[in-house]
C-alpha cells in the first residue's frame, strides 16, 4: 500500500536538487536518544530543480510505502546512510602486472634475497630447480620478476637469463620446442653477442625437435599402454630411435651450456604463467624441462601450483588403476623429482592485506570502507587488485546514471567482494537475490541453518531452494561472516535488483 504525502524539507533535511530523502523504518524505531538504531534509506521522491522556488523550506508531494508512515501519520527522516552519492575523482585502475622491486608492498624481498644467494653463490651446484610455489594470484609471478629486476641490474653478464611463458604455446603440440626456441632467441640478443657459434647449434637442436618424424614420435605418448598393447615390437623399437635422438640432442644441448659457462656466464630459465595451463600440459612441461635442461650450468625458476601439478599427475597416470590417496603421493614424488627447492609463499596476513588497501585503494574508498575491505578481501593480491579496480569502475557508473546514484556504497562494496570472490555463491545469488538476506540471517542467528528451518520460515519449497542454495557456502568462507555480520541487504531488499543490475543481474 501507498499514500501521498505533503514533505516540507528543511534544515534537517536533505533537500538539495537532485536528492533524495531518506526514511526510517517504523518498526526500527528506535528509544527516545538512541543514536544507534538502524536506519533504511529508501528513495521518496525526485527532487527536481523546478521545485526549488526560493530560499526557505521546500515543500513537495511524494508517495511512500506505508510502511514508511508514523502511526500518527508523519514521515520519519534521519540524516541519510552512506551513499555513493558522486563519483570519485582523478580515477586509477591496477595493472595485473608482476610488481617491481620498488613497488613491493608485500615484502617479497624475503624471498627474492635467499633465490639470488642461491644463483650468485659459486659453491651452488648445477643443474638446480627452484620451483616456487603458492595459489593463484599470491604473487609467483612477482617474485620470478624481481629476482630478473635483481640479476640484470647486479649481475648483467653473469646470467642468460630466458624467459618463458608457456601459456602463450599452449597450442603447441608440445612445450619443448618453443621451450628451447626462448633460449635461442635469448643467446641471439645478447648484447655482446658472446654466443654467435652457441646460437647455431642450438637451433639445430630446436629444427631437429620440430621435424615431422621426431616430433610426431614424442607428441604421440610413445610410453602410452595402448600403444604397447598393440605392437611391442613396434613400441620397442620406436622407443628406442626416439631415446638415441634424444640422447644426441641432450648431449649438444649439454656442451653448448659447457660453453656458455667457460665464457663466464650460466644459463637461468624464468618458466611463469604455468598455472594458466591445462593440467597435461603442466606435466608435459616439466617433463621437458627435466629431459632438455637437467644439465650442469642451468638454473630453472618455476612459478607453479602444487595442486595443479597434482591433477596433472592424476590426468596422466588415470589409466593405472591408483585410488586417489595413492595419487597424492605420487604427486608429491613426481614434484620432488622436478624440483630441488621448493619455496611456498607465506599466506598473507590482515596487516599486509590492509597495506595493499591503502597503498592501491582510491583515497575515497579506503576513507569510507577501508576496515570493511581488511575484513573481506580474501589475502589473495590478484583478488584484492580485481576488487579495487571493480569498485573503481562501478563507483562512477553508478554516480553518474540515475536512480542508482543513492544506492548504499558498504553493500556494493560487498557485492563486488561476493562477486569477485565467491562466483558460485554470487550465480545463486542472481538466480535468487533472497540468498542475500538469507546470509544475513544466518550470520546474525536469526535463522536455524537446518532444512527445517528454511521450510518453517520460507515454506516446503521456497525453503528447501535456499537451503540447497546456501548450504555449500555457509561458514565455508571465512570472509563472508564478515561480509554479511552488518550488511543491511534485509532492510534493502526492495531495491536489491538495483544492486545487482551492477553485476549482471536482471531489472526488477
Amino acid at each position: 500500500m501507498a499514500a501521498e504525502y505533503a514533505v516540507r524539507g528543511g534544515a534537517n533535511h536533505r533537500t538539495a536538487p537532485n536528492s533524495w530523502f531518506s526514511l526510517r523504518d517504523p518498526a526500527c524505531l528506535p528509544a527516545a536518544g538512541d543514536a544507534a538504531a538502524p536506519w533504511v534509506r529508501h528513495p521518496v521522491s525526485r527532487l527536481d530543480r523546478s521545485a526549488v522556488a526560493g530560499p526557505g523550506p521546500l515543500c513537495l508531494k511524494v508517495t511512500v510505502l506505508t510502511r514508511y508512515v508514523l502511526r500518527s501519520g508523519s514521515l520519519v527522516f534521519s540524516a541519510a546512510p552512506s551513499t555513493i552519492g558522486r563519483a570519485m575523482t582523478g580515477l586509477a585502475v591496477l595493472s595485473d602486472a608482476p610488481v617491481r622491486c620498488d613497488e613491493d608492498q608485500l615484502r617479497f624481498d624475503r624471498y627474492v634475497d635467499p633465490i639470488l644467494s642461491l644463483l650468485t653463490s659459486p659453491t651452488s651446484t648445477t643443474p638446480f630447480t627452484v620451483g616456487v610455489l603458492g595459489e593463484w594470484g599470491s604473487g609467483k609471478s612477482s617474485v620470478l620478476s624481481m629476482v630478473d629486476e635483481r640479476l640484470d641490474a647486479e649481475s648483467p653478464d653473469a646470467f642468460v637469463r630466458v624467459h618463458f611463458n608457456p601459456w602463450v604455446h599452449r597450442n603447441e603440440p608440445t612445450m619443448l620446442v618453443p621451450l628451447l626456441h626462448a633460449f635461442q632467441e635469448t643467446l641471439l640478443a645478447d648484447r655482446k653477442s658472446r654466443f654467435a657459434q652457441t646460437v647455431i647449434r642450438v637451433a639445430t637442436v630446436v629444427g631437429t625437435l620440430a621435424a615431422d618424424a621426431v616430433l610426431t614420435t614424442l607428441t604421440a605418448g610413445f610410453l602410452s599402454m595402448d600403444k604397447y598393447d598393440q605392437a611391442v615390437d613396434r613400441y620397442v623399437a620406436q622407443r628406442s630411435q626416439v631415446e638415441s635422438e634424444l640422447r644426441n640432442l641432450r648431449n649438444l644441448l649439454r656442451d653448448e651450456v659447457a660453453g656458455i659457462r667457460e665464457q663466464g656466464a650460466q644459463v637461468v630459465f624464468f618458466i611463469d604463467d604455468i598455472d594458466r595451463c591445462e593440467p597435461d600440459q603442466i606435466v608435459d612441461l616439466l617433463e621437458s624441462v627435466k629431459l632438455f635442461l637437467d644439465v650442469p650450468g642451468v638454473f630453472v625458476l618455476m612459478a607453479i601450483s602444487k595442486e595443479l601439478v597434482d591433477r596433472g599427475v592424476a590426468i596422466k597416470y588415470q589409466g593405472f588403476g591408483f585410488d586417489p590417496d595413492g595419487m597424492m603421493d605420487i604427486g608429491d614424488e613426481y614434484l620432488e623429482k622436478m624440483i630441488q627447492l621448493p619455496l611456498y609463499l607465506l599466506p598473507l596476513d590482515g596487516r599486509s592485506v590492509r597495506r595493499l588497501v591503502e597503498a592501491y585503494a582510491h583515497p575515497d574508498l579506503l576513507a569510507r570502507h577501508g576496515d570493511l575491505l581488511q575484513a573481506v578481501l580474501r589475502p589473495n593480491p590478484r583478488k584484492i587488485k580485481r576488487v579495487l579496480n571493480f569498485l573503481t569502475v562501478t563507483t562512477a557508473i553508478v554516480a553518474g546514471t540515475p536512480g542508482l546514484d543513492e544506492l548504499r556504497d558498504d553493500l556494493v562494496v560487498r557485492l563486488a567482494v561476493l562477486r569477485v570472490q565467491v562466483p558460485r555463491l554470487f550465480s545463486a545469488v542472481l538466480t535468487d537475490p533472497r540468498v542475500l538476506v538469507v546470509l544475513e540471517c544466518l550470520y546474525r542467528e536469526r535463522l536455524e541453518f537446518t532444512e527445517d528451518g528454511f521450510r518453517s520460515r520460507y515454506g516446503d519449497d521456497s525453503g528447501a531452494l535456499l537451503y540447497r542454495a546456501v548450504a555449500p557456502h555457509y561458514r565455508r568462507q571465512p570472509e563472508l561472516g564478515h561480509l554479511f555480520a552488518a550488511s543491511t541487504f534485509e532492510e534493502e531488499q526492495d531495491r536489491i535488483h538495483d544492486y545487482l543490475t551492477l553485476f549482471g543481474g536482471r531489472a526488477a
